[in-house]
């Protein structure tokens, strides 16, 4: 049994997950099954959300919004990038300064808790980067208009991103991602300190519970929308691809799944046919009349936890091609569509073809077997 430490900026047991939300608890949760774990993060609140482990230990630090502003300006000055600034929390870093000794390892999750990382550490030092950050920015700047201010924001975190990722590669035993293939632009040093770990999802617990009638009338979108991809796909398929299918199914609507701020909600709500649910923590009973669930993302990095989720309920997945890129095993379970004139013929498809629905529903849900998390996360084993 090992001591480790598991540092990271969010609370990872909150109910609300995002994608890297949800990843984080389930490291936690599986080695937590046979190592002596301490989980430290920052809060809004000093409030811990109870969770059953006679190991894992929850430290916890508040951090207050204007220390986050003050901060952002910091790593500007010092040319880092901003969201180390906003996520940094004084309390996490005089703990690991004061308690590193203790562990045998430390996983720090996501680059933002790299900042962290003391530089007498003699244990195993863990990067649990997820996602390519700079291939993810790089991706949001072409689909961003240069007259929107965020575009520039973007263009300057990618470049102070992209100099930090290769800064964590010297300073990191391991870097932990969802897929390799992102690293297309990386150098032979950094892909030799990249370990691939997959998404995975809980298909051993869930069966397939969609069933198709022409009376079906849901289209799934699950994620956080306060993500800007995700927010962008929205709001891509309430503008271009539901009026047209409204055109000839009026009653089909766009179900939104997630965690959402008031103006992104109060937008969404304004189009027709768009239902606007929140954070849901169990869809099984929100999948009932659901045509399919749909990862129209054009911003793509890693493996897109939604189109798991889909296929592990039974649902039939339409995804754009760069939601599926990384998920070569299972390409053929969903249907790829190269636009949106693809979504609105893929929709209709599945809207009046039981036989189509019903193989991608089978298909995809004894596939996604193989993406548990026992599965995908079993290589953490090695690492530690």
């Amino acid at each position: 049994m090992k001591k480790i430490l598991f540092v990271t900026s969010r609370n990872p047991f909150t109910k609300e997950y995002s994608g890297d939300g949800l990843r984080s608890s389930k490291i936690i949760k599986f080695l937590d099954k046979k190592n002596k774990l301490d989980v430290v993060y920052s809060n809004n609140q000093l409030q811990k959300k109870k969770f059953k482990s006679k190991n894992i230990n929850q430290i916890v630090f508040k951090n207050q919004l204007l220390k986050r502003i003050y901060n952002i300006f910091l790593s500007l000055i010092n040319l880092r990038p901003l969201q180390l600034g906003f996520f940094y929390c004084s309390g996490i870093k005089n703990y690991i300064k004061n308690n590193h000794h203790k562990y045998d390892v430390i996983i720090f999750h996501l680059i933002r808790s790299a900042q962290y990382l003391p530089a007498d550490f003699q244990g195993k030092k863990i990067l649990e980067m997820t996602d390519l950050m700079s291939e993810n920015y790089r991706q949001t700047i072409k689909n961003l208009s240069i007259f929107n201010p965020l575009f520039y924001i973007y263009f300057l975190e990618r470049y102070l991103i992209t100099s930090y990722e290769n800064y964590c590669v010297k300073i990191f035993d391991k870097i932990v991602l969802a897929s390799k293939k992102d690293c297309i632009n990386k150098n032979k040093k950094f892909l030799k300190k990249v370990v691939e770990i997959p998404n995975g999802t809980g298909a051993k617990e869930n069966k397939n519970i969609y069933k198709y009638s022409i009376n079906n009338y849901k289209i799934i979108f699950t994620g956080n929308i306060n993500y800007l991809p995700n927010k962008i796909a929205c709001y891509d398929f309430v503008k271009n691809i539901l009026p047209l299918v409204n055109k000839i199914f009026p009653y089909v609507e766009f179900h939104i799944i997630g965690k959402i701020n008031f103006i992104n909600k109060i937008y969404l709500k304004s189009f027709k046919n768009v239902k606007v649910l929140g954070p849901i923590e169990n869809l099984n009973k929100f999948i009932d009349k659901a045509i399919c669930g749909v990862s129209n993302l054009e911003i793509s990095t890693g493996t897109p936890t939604k189109i798991l989720t889909y296929m592990s309920l039974g649902l039939p997945v339409l995804c754009s091609n760069n939601s599926i890129k990384n998920y070569s095993k299972i390409k053929n379970k969903v249907i790829c569509c190269k636009d949106n004139k693809n979504f609105i013929n893929s929709i209709m498809k599945l809207k009046k073809n039981k036989k189509t629905s019903n193989l991608l529903s089978s298909s995809g849900f004894k596939n996604v077997k193989k993406y548990t998390w026992e599965k995908t996360l079993k290589d953490y084993y090695k690492l530690i």
